[in-house]
C-alpha cells in the first residue's frame, strides 16, 4: 500500500513544526513492513516567510533516520492559493501509484495517535466511501477557563450542520482528510476557489456531478481527531461567517455555469482542467457575468435556514434548548447575508472575494 500524504502551507513558519511532530506520532508510521510505504510533501505555496525552511528542519529532524519506509520533501510553489497548491500536489507531486491521498493543513495539531490509521481503515471498511474525515475541535474546547467569546465560538459550531456518527455520512473538512487516490485524481479545483471544502464535498457525493447526491461517499471516522485554532475575537468571527456565505454564494454559481457546458457523461473534473489551461481567469469572469445578470439577492437559501434545520439533528431536549440561540444566529446570519450580498454586489466587476 503506498501513500501520500500533502501538507499546503502559506506563511506559516510559527506553527508548522508542530504541525509535523503532530503528525510524526502517529501509530500508522510504526508499521514498518515491506508492503507500506508513506511519503510526506509540504507545499508552501506563495509563501514570504520561512515556512520551507523550517518545513524541511522539521522533517528531517521527525522523520529522518528512524522511518526507512518513510520518504518527506518540501516543494514550494511561487502562485500562492490553496486551490492551485491542491491540484498540484494531487495531479503532478504525489505519486502516481499512491493508493490513498491525504490532505491536510500547515496549522494543525493531529490529536489522536491513530486517527491516520482509522482513517484508512475506516476506507478499507467501507469500499462504497470515497473519503474518510475526522473531527475537528476548536482549541478554546480545551481551555478550562472560557471567556463568553469562547464559548460563543463553540455555540456556533453546535448551530452549523448536524453531528454525524462514527462511520456515518460527515461533512469535508479541508484542514484533515483521506481519500481514494483514483477519485480524488478525477478531480480538478478552479482557480481563484475562495473555498475549497464545499466545493470539494459537492463534486465528490456527486461523482462530479454526473449522479444524485450520495452523502455515503464520505464519512466519519472514529478515534480520529484534530485540533486547530478558533476565531475568538468578534469582529474575526463575523468576518469569518460573512467570507463564507459569500464563497457558498460564488460555489452555486460556479456548479450552475459548469452545469450547463459540460456535456452528459463528461466529469467536471475534465471539463475545469481545460478551463484552468485555457483561461486562468475563468472563475472571475463566470461569476462576474452571473452577479451582473441576477436580480439584487445572490444568497443561497440554506445559509438562512441553516440553524434550524442543524436542530433536526439533536435531540429534543437540547433543540428546545438550543431553539432561542439558533434564533438569534439567525438573525446574525441575515445581516451578514445582506453584507456578503452587498459586497459581491459592490466588487463582482472587480472579481474580488477576499475577506
Amino acid at each position: 500500500m503506498k501513500i501520500s500524504i500533502g501538507i499546503l502551507a502559506y506563511n506559516e513558519e510559527g506553527l508548522i513544526e508542530e504541525t509535523l511532530k503532530s503528525l510524526s506520532t502517529q501509530s500508522l508510521f510504526e508499521e514498518n513492513t515491506p508492503d507500506i510505504s508513506i511519503e510526506i510533501i509540504v507545499v508552501p505555496n506563495g509563501c514570504t516567510d520561512n515556512t520551507a525552511s523550517v518545513a524541511q528542519r522539521s522533517l528531517d529532524n521527525f522523520f529522518g533516520i528512524k522511518l526507512p519506509h518513510v520518504s518527506h520533501r518540501v516543494c514550494s510553489l511561487e502562485q500562492a492559493g490553496k486551490s492551485n497548491a491542491w491540484n498540484v500536489f494531487v495531479h503532478q507531486l504525489s505519486d502516481s501509484s499512491s493508493d490513498y491521498l491525504f490532505l491536510m493543513d500547515s496549522d494543525i495539531e493531529i490529536l489522536n495517535p491513530d486517527t491516520l490509521k482509522s482513517m484508512l481503515q475506516t476506507l478499507d471498511k467501507h469500499p462504497e466511501a470515497w473519503v474518510a474525515v475526522d473531527r475537528p475541535i476548536k482549541d478554546v474546547f480545551f481551555k478550562e477557563e472560557k471567556t463568553a467569546l469562547d464559548r460563543l465560538s463553540i455555540f456556533v459550531s453546535g448551530l452549523s450542520g448536524g453531528n454525524p456518527k462514527i462511520e456515518g455520512p460527515a461533512w469535508i473538512c479541508g484542514q484533515l482528510y483521506c481519500a481514494r487516490a483514483s477519485q480524488l485524481r478525477k478531480l480538478v479545483l478552479p482557480n481563484h476557489l475562495p473555498a475549497q471544502d464545499s466545493f470539494l464535498y459537492t463534486t465528490i457525493v456527486t461523482d462530479g456531478l454526473q449522479s444524485e447526491v450520495n452523502p455515503h461517499r464520505v464519512i466519519l471516522a472514529g478515534s480520529a481527531t484534530h485540533r486547530f485554532e478558533a476565531y475568538t475575537q468578534l469582529s474575526r468571527l463575523l468576518r469569518h461567517e460573512k467570507w463564507l456565505i459569500v464563497s457558498n454564494a460564488i460555489n452555486e454559481i460556479v456548479f450552475e455555469f459548469l452545469r450547463g457546458i459540460c456535456k452528459e457523461q463528461v466529469h467536471i473534473g475534465t471539463q475545469i482542467e481545460k478551463l484552468n489551461e485555457e483561461n486562468p481567469n475563468w472563475l472571475r469572469q463566470c461569476t462576474q457575468e452571473a452577479i451582473g445578470k441576477r436580480g439584487f439577492w445572490l444568497i443561497p437559501r440554506f445559509i438562512l435556514i441553516r440553524r434550524f434545520v442543524a436542530l433536526k439533528h439533536k435531540s429534543l431536549p437540547k433543540a428546545l434548548l438550543l431553539f432561542p440561540i439558533s434564533c438569534a444566529a439567525f438573525g446574525v446570519d441575515v445581516f451578514l447575508a445582506f453584507q456578503a450580498n452587498q459586497h459581491l454586489r459592490k466588487n463582482y466587476q472587480v472579481g474580488y472575494w477576499g475577506k
